[in-house]
């Protein structure tokens, strides 16, 4: 990961996000475990969602640690996909590296 001084708001304000989300997934996990569901069908949906969810967190990871990577739009929508279908907090850090990025992108060309 970048020094702390290097990261830019969106990515400080995405891993803020991440932690938040991982936070509450152990916490889920964690009741999860002290009030078992009965049903078997229950217990399934929620692997199967934590599942989902864990693979977002991994995404996410390296989508924070590439989000200005050339100064591309690939990982700023990723983000936003991610936002859209998962945890709509990570809208925000993907439409505010897409702005960065687009600016830096304007910015190499007026040189």
């Amino acid at each position: 990961m970048k020094n702390k001084e290097n990261l830019t708001g969106a990515q400080i304000v995405g891993w803020i996000i991440w932690w938040f989300v991982t936070v509450i997934l152990v916490l889920t996990l964690i009741a999860g475990m002290i009030f078992k569901p009965t049903s078997w069908i229950v217990n399934i949906v929620l692997v199967i969602l934590g599942g989902l969810y864990l693979a977002q967190q991994i995404i996410v990871f390296f989508g924070l640690k590439r989000l200005h990577q050339n100064n591309g739009y690939v990982w700023p929508i990723v983000m936003m996909i991610i936002g859209i279908l998962g945890s709509l907090l990570y809208i925000i850090p993907g439409i505010w590296a897409l702005i960065i990025n687009n600016n830096r992108q304007k910015e190499a060309k007026n040189k």
